[in-house]
């Protein structure tokens, strides 16, 4: 794996990696032994298989990342959780990173500025759920669609709107509904933040039936994702 862009010391870079049949179960024994004791004890909770896959690749996967660049092992990297619950780097402070994943699907995000990603795995669902947790100018403008579309709008928004309170780090303490998304000229426009930050989005074709969307104060996104596999974790 290649160190973040030199030249554009912000950029994001988004990684992903599929929970197959095939892997075998000596390589999550040999991930699980990577992560830290207290992310076995925790991972060791899953009476999911499926959830403690998606849990140990993911977690070994960062590890990875975060080691690509920091050059360091991995004995040096802790990773430390804020009031919210967002993990980050502890000590550095100017590397940020986060995770998702969803069905087979797990992926995650690095830059030197905040930045957050979502992925989820398209299903049926109750409209009464975006009139629940969206604000109603997205409401609105998802009863404008046409019924066969409304589902894959309705998963963009959410990933988006995920991925933006990720990458403030207040996670659903900052209620969906308190900010709105705005299709302008075929682009998800800015948010402004808070604090005054400009939250920048980005969208990727991960699989059919999928949704994955990142946001970042960066802007500069990349063309494609790096797809890993659990060898080369």
């Amino acid at each position: 794996m290649a160190t973040l862009n030199q030249e554009q010391p912000g950029a994001v870079e988004v990684y992903a990696i599929k929970n197959l049949d095939h892997i075998r179960d000596e390589t999550f024994r040999a991930l699980f032994l990577t992560l830290s004791p207290q992310r076995q004890e925790y991972v060791s909770k899953f009476r999911r298989v499926g959830d403690y896959h998606r849990s140990v690749l993911g977690d070994a996967m960062v590890h990875r990342v975060l080691r690509e660049k920091l050059g360091q092992g991995r004995n040096h990297i802790e990773i430390i959780r804020n009031t919210y619950g967002k993990p980050f780097l502890k000590d550095y402070e100017n590397l940020h990173f986060n995770i998702s994943h969803s069905g087979h699907w797990i992926v995650c995000a690095v830059s030197h500025e905040p930045v957050g990603i979502d992925v989820e795995k398209m299903k049926a669902i109750d409209m009464d759920i975006a009139k629940r947790f969206f604000h109603k100018t997205e409401f609105h403008a998802l009863l404008n669609r046409e019924p066969s579309a409304r589902l894959s709008h309705f998963f963009d928004l959410w990933t988006l709107k995920e991925s933006y309170i990720k990458a403030v780090g207040k996670g659903l303490h900052l209620p969906l509904d308190s900010f709105a998304l705005e299709l302008k000229e075929g682009k998800w426009a800015p948010v402004v933040g808070e604090s005054g930050e400009t939250y920048s989005f980005k969208q990727y074709a991960l699989e059919e039936g999928y949704k994955l969307s990142v946001c970042s104060t960066c802007q500069h996104f990349p063309e494609r994702i790096r797809f890993v596999t659990a060898e080369e974790l």
